[in-house]
């Protein structure tokens, strides 16, 4: 959702809200979707209180895109199973799994916790096969919108990633 700019958490995510709400009367009843964050530096978004915090004190709708290299590089295991039900059952406690919209599909250069937000093709990094198997398949997010955002880097073309994912649906 943007940065503290060295200013402290309160002040950024309370100017993060200000800027929505300035938004308010142009948005025509739209929802406004925050994504999650890979937690560097000084930029909000990589805690889901963060993001409730806004959702709560926003006059604007708000929603959440989860960003899976984001939310793996914060530190929410997506990869294993324990981790994926932790990492939504935590989310759905503090904002609520309704609040879900879309989801980025993306794996993760990074370690775990590592907030490093560099992205890597389906099954290539981190998260691995079977983390996006269960995924794609989770009761919770199965049929929310996913996008692939994976790197234009040569080593696989978007329809490989795509193919990659549409063989993983149903096969749990």
């Amino acid at each position: 959702p943007g940065s503290h700019l060295g200013k402290g958490e309160k002040l950024g995510l309370k100017n993060i809200v200000n800027a929505l709400d300035s938004l308010s009367d142009h948005l025509d009843g739209l929802e406004i979707l925050l994504e999650t964050t890979a937690g560097a530096r000084n930029i909000i978004g990589s805690r889901f209180e963060h993001l409730a915090y806004i959702i709560e004190n926003s006059v604007v709708a708000c929603g959440v895109a989860f960003d899976t290299c984001h939310l793996y590089s914060a530190g929410y295991d997506v990869s294993s199973e324990e981790g994926l039900e932790d990492t939504l059952r935590s989310f759905d406690s503090m904002i609520g799994i309704k609040k879900l919209k879309l989801i980025h599909l993306n794996d993760s250069k990074g370690e775990l916790g590592s907030n490093i937000d560099r992205h890597e093709h389906i099954g290539l990094g981190r998260i691995g096969l079977e983390g996006f198997r269960r995924i794609v398949n989770h009761r919770h997010l199965k049929d929310k919108p996913m996008i692939l955002e994976t790197p234009m880097d040569g080593k696989r073309s978007d329809k490989e990633n795509l193919d990659v994912v549409r063989s993983l649906i149903g096969s749990l």
